[in-house]
């Protein structure tokens, strides 16, 4: 066949085809995917550190309060401290009046307990009412030694001794000695029956007791601000000459309210005339040292502390306004921060107290407050030897439910965690170690009725380096709930439903599991 022709054949040629067709990736949804898997490890890993630097703490079906574990601030280990008197048995310089201060070992288990790191001495009216003899400041050097403590000693304005007025001068120069023979083991004092006596150096010194109160042995009337600044002056010059290493407060009057007073009989505020009296002598003069190295007073927020126990659980408050201001004040004044010590507090002066269960809550609370504004040095009135306002031990030597708060403070650690936020009957605070492996979380029921608590990590995640905890917390009592990381949590509680001269019952502790629940504590 020819080509072309019938029956012909022709060869067919393959298409020729065009440009070739790629198919679209999918790029978009793809980013979009990867972009969704960053973002949610992100959130991962953003709970995941949550759920190991943050708790909840949840009271009831109220709101549940954060704990961020990322924020610390260092407690004073001088918060926990307490007064002591002259020993029994000892006779002050006068001979007028034995000590009448029991220094038995119970009392110095008691203290080293509760880890009281600050005794002040000779603590109240005593001091000024009578001489301290050197066998009552050798037994004070050797409470101190045994309890591991630091002293905090008032120097006597006036000695009851002296029969007509002695000028200031020579009040001062008596302070000067008392310093020597405490911090100075080789002080000419301590001869004879004193050259081997027991030695403990005190760092923190008050000039007079509640000045405010006392009578000028030159004017025979109440103290002014002004007097009383020119002999703390006086005082602290001749005493730093002795030591310049002590730290001297001031001006250690009998309350503080802010504002509100005390005032002296000239119309003048004690506190803010005091410090600014202090700051323009610093100011004019060239010293070595400072005159005043801290503020110091009492507080004892009631007169009859039995009328209304909401007013009595409600007081500590006033310190989240009352310490704000004097810092600011001191601010103002020094150009710079002093410390603060609260060198006797109780819920009254007299014998009006309130049951002791709430004397112990009032006492737990005012610590929490205390210790969340940074005071830095607290003393408890009293010991032993005063059985109202309630001690630490009676003259029975029965340990009350004041002692066993300051039991219960001593198992928190070392560390303030702030707690933000409005908090309901069920007061919060929370502490933790150095290494951030241990949190100890403090709570006060201020109610009568028992109230359920769940602490738990504030992550959604299921897994955390803390475990969760529930517990029920009876009426009227407290609770240190102790959370080790990677590890089993415990419970320390007190509750006083013993009757008011009886002795407290012991602080309870109890090993918790996670998850726990029952109808006490864990």
């Amino acid at each position: 066949m020819t080509p072309g022709g019938q029956g012909s054949w022709t060869a067919i040629q393959p298409a020729r085809k065009g440009p070739e067709q790629k198919k679209p990736r999918r790029v978009l949804p793809f980013i979009l995917l990867v972009g969704a898997l960053i973002i949610a490890t992100v959130l991962v890993t953003s709970d995941y550190q949550r759920a190991n630097s943050a708790l909840a703490v949840q009271v009831g079906d109220q709101q549940a309060v954060p704990i961020d574990l990322n924020q610390s601030l260092p407690i004073s280990p001088y918060l926990l401290g307490s007064n002591v008197f002259p020993k029994a048995g000892t006779n002050s310089q006068d001979q007028a009046k034995s000590g009448f201060m029991s220094y038995d070992q119970q009392v110095v288990q008691g203290l080293r307990s509760s880890k009281v790191k600050l005794l002040r001495f000779p603590g109240g009216n005593w001091g000024e009412e009578h001489t301290l003899s050197t066998e009552q400041l050798n037994a004070f050097s050797d409470l101190l030694n045994q309890v591991g403590a630091e002293g905090f000693m008032q120097a006597q304005l006036s000695d009851p001794n002296d029969i007509t007025p002695v000028p200031l001068e020579t009040r001062a120069s008596r302070a000067a000695l008392l310093v020597d023979y405490m911090n100075n083991n080789q002080s000419i004092q301590r001869t004879g029956a004193n050259a081997k006596a027991p030695f403990h150096p005190i760092k923190y010194w008050s000039i007079g007791n509640e000045p405010d109160l006392l009578t000028n042995p030159e004017t025979n009337r109440k103290f002014t601000v002004a007097e009383y600044t020119q002999a703390f002056i006086a005082f602290s010059l001749a005493m730093h000459q002795k030591d310049p290493n002590i730290k001297v407060f001031g001006p250690e009057i009998s309350q503080y309210m802010g504002t509100k007073g005390p005032k002296d009989t000239t119309g003048k505020q004690w506190m803010e005339d005091f410090l600014r009296g202090v700051n323009t002598y610093e100011r004019t003069h060239s010293l070595s040292f400072r005159l005043l190295d801290g503020v110091s007073f009492h507080r004892y927020p009631f007169d009859n502390a039995q009328k209304d126990s909401n007013k009595l659980l409600n007081n500590p408050a006033e310190w989240d306004s009352t310490l704000p201001a004097l810092r600011q004040f001191i601010r103002q004044q020094f150009g710079e921060d002093l410390p603060i010590a609260i060198t006797e507090i109780n819920t009254n002066p007299g014998r009006n107290v309130p049951p002791q269960e709430l004397a112990a809550l009032w006492w737990g609370e005012t610590l929490g407050k205390l210790m969340s504004n940074q005071v830095e040095y607290v003393a408890f009135f009293s010991t032993e030897g005063v059985d109202t306002p309630y001690p630490f031990f009676t003259r029975g030597l029965k340990e009350t439910a004041l002692l066993r708060t300051t039991q219960l403070f001593a198992q928190l650690q070392n560390n303030l965690i702030p707690v933000q936020g409005a908090q309901g009957p069920v007061s919060i605070y929370a502490t933790q170690d150095s290494g951030h492996k241990t949190v100890s979380l403090l709570l006060i029921n201020k109610t009568n009725e028992s109230k359920h608590i769940s602490i738990r990590p504030d992550s959604l995640l299921p897994f955390s380096t803390w475990s969760s905890s529930n517990m029920t917390i009876p009426g009227y009592s407290m609770a240190v709930l102790t959370l080790h990381r990677n590890n089993s949590n415990e419970a320390f509680s007190f509750s006083n439903k013993e009757n008011a001269q009886q002795a407290a019952p012991d602080v309870q502790h109890a090993n918790c599991g996670s998850n726990t629940d029952s109808a006490s504590v864990c």
